[in-house]
């Protein structure tokens, strides 16, 4: 997942912001964003969430980046070239691109920029981007200063040259650039504490983050690729039932808002505020432990997802902006594979029940299912900040208890979630949300190498037919052969179920009628249009 996988984690998370707090609101020339959360991790290769990514986004640039229909086009680099065997890919870097502090952006820049991803102490989640290339693992090991397989060519000429074909590795080029200088260091402890002085080439300088109030931006008067219209952006912690009337009343001028039909309704009917409404890439997901006694056999993955009421859910949550999810692909994408050869797990307490029974759980006298002696008891890690996870734990609840599986919830911030989950790995269950990569290759997730601490395959599903199927894809340059290989590749994870597959939720954005030159979509968002938009009077 790519820094628009969402990677890393698209979920709505909400902190509050003391009233008061957060710096004078400049009328016109400044751009207020109200948004759930900032971690303060502005580093192209650590954040890990889509509020730092914006952040991110707008201090840094990659060597490519996408049109509005996930097209790769140039950004640092004006072009480049892919060898016949498709093995080698070459990038002519623009001349005038200089980092924010007056240094010029050359190809050592960028080659440190991978390089510090294939540091053998990098703990982050982007380590596909150099797994493929030549020579890394002899970097990894000490025994080369370099990785062979990136050649600086000249100041403004690099290749890489990667193992085998990957038909999806151009995207590997889009995250942003780190400045040699600015980020050199002898410990790598000293990269990962620049993450909150972030310093790049993009269309913004960073000013100053204050955790859990705001993030400034300043324009960046010396960016390659023209001047933005407005002078700054600031990005604020704005709790998610706020938002809305922030927007109208001008102390913010857009965000993202749960998607509701009492939201979007709030949005018409305010003053003040215009609706922009989406199908995004993404999913929501119940995540699981796959290796512990209760979750390890499929038999019981699936028997809990038939014997949850996720339309009822849906129904309920999103009132008419969302549909059921099936799978690890979204409607969006050109792989998605339709449902046709898809188990759509209706609701089937019956059915659930046969599966436990085959499973060899059986129901005891306390309504309870135990096996070897142990109660199926469960225990779900979520997050407070929005009200859908714990919705979704009281419906899944009761629809559990009634076939016999006993649910615990384990109510933590956001942050803290992650940690456990990814960083930890000390969990059973979990939920979140995946704001998904332009290219549909699933290794992002759900990879081998993924189940390494800090990965994002926390649950550590395994399945060999799923692994060659990822590699096959990576090899494939025909689409349509590519899509078949993606469509079985969803429906084993429809038959697995590593995650239960939850909703589709559409984006909806709250923005206020002051604001042009913003369009949304699933590929591109509010800083993908930061150099058209306007703050009028």
């Amino acid at each position: 997942m790519s820094k628009k996988i969402a990677l890393m984690l698209a979920v709505m998370m909400v902190l509050s912001l003391a009233a008061g707090c957060g710096p004078a609101q400049q009328v016109g020339g400044t751009l207020i964003v109200g948004e759930s959360s900032l971690n303060g991790v502005f580093n192209p290769i650590f954040y890990n969430d889509v509020y730092d990514g914006y952040v991110v986004d707008l201090i840094f640039s990659g060597l490519v980046t996408n049109d509005p229909e996930g097209t790769p086009v140039p950004d640092v680099a004006e072009d480049w070239e892919v060898s016949e065997d498709n093995l080698t890919y070459t990038f002519m870097l623009r001349e005038d691109a200089t980092f924010s502090d007056g240094t010029p952006l050359t190809a050592e820049d960028v080659r440190f920029t991978y390089e510090c991803v294939a540091h053998p102490e990098y703990d982050g989640a982007r380590t596909y981007w150099v797994d493929d290339i030549v020579g890394v693992d002899e970097f990894r090991d000490g025994t080369e200063d370099h990785i062979s397989g990136i050649v600086v060519e000249d100041d403004y000429t690099i290749s890489f040259t990667i193992k085998e074909p990957n038909v999806a590795k151009i995207y590997d080029f889009a995250p942003g650039i780190l400045s040699e200088d600015y980020y050199a260091f002898d410990d790598y402890s000293e990269l990962k504490a620049l993450n909150s002085e972030p310093m790049g080439s993009g269309p913004f300088v960073f000013v100053e983050y204050v955790p859990d109030q705001y993030c400034e931006l300043v324009r960046n008067d010396d960016y390659y690729d023209g001047v933005a219209n407005i002078e700054s952006v600031i990005i604020k912690i704005v709790p998610d039932e706020t938002k809305i009337a922030a927007v109208d009343a001008g102390d913010i001028h857009l965000a993202q808002v749960t998607a509701s039909a009492d939201n979007y309704n709030a949005i018409n009917d305010a003053e003040s505020a215009d609706v922009q409404r989406f199908v995004g890439n993404n999913y929501n997901y119940i995540g699981m432990n796959l290796t512990i006694p209760q979750l390890e056999d499929k038999t019981v993955r699936q028997a809990l997802a038939y014997g949850l009421n996720r339309q009822e859910f849906i129904e309920n949550q999103y009132e008419g902006l969302a549909e059921v999810c099936h799978g690890p692909i979204s409607p969006v994408s050109w792989a998605f594979p339709g449902t046709e050869e898809l188990n759509l797990y209706e609701y089937d307490p019956d059915r659930a029940n046969e599966l436990l029974d085959e499973a060899g759980w059986e129901m005891e006298d306390d309504g309870y299912r135990y096996k070897d002696g142990e109660k199926l008891s469960i225990t779900w890690t979520a997050y407070t900040e929005v009200d859908w996870p714990q919705n979704l734990i009281a419906l899944a609840t009761d629809n559990w208890r009634e076939i016999g599986v006993e649910l615990n919830s384990e109510l933590l911030d956001f942050n803290s979630v992650a940690t456990k989950v990814f960083d930890e790995q000390d969990f059973e269950m979990w939920n979140m949300g995946w704001s998904l990569a332009i290219d549909p290759d699933p290794t992002g997730i759900f990879g081998e190498d993924q189940k390494a601490p800090g990965g994002f395959n926390a649950g550590q599903f395994t399945h060999e037919r799923a692994y060659e199927i990822f590699e096959l894809q990576r090899q494939e340059y025909d689409q349509e052969a590519r899509a078949e290989l993606l469509k079985e590749w969803a429906v084993i994870a429809n038959e697995e179920l590593p995650y239960i597959f939850m909703a589709i939720p559409e984006q909806l954005w709250a923005v206020r009628t002051n604001i042009e030159g913003l369009e949304l979509g699933p590929y591109y968002n509010w800083v993908y249009n930061i150099m058209d938009i306007s703050v009028t009077e």
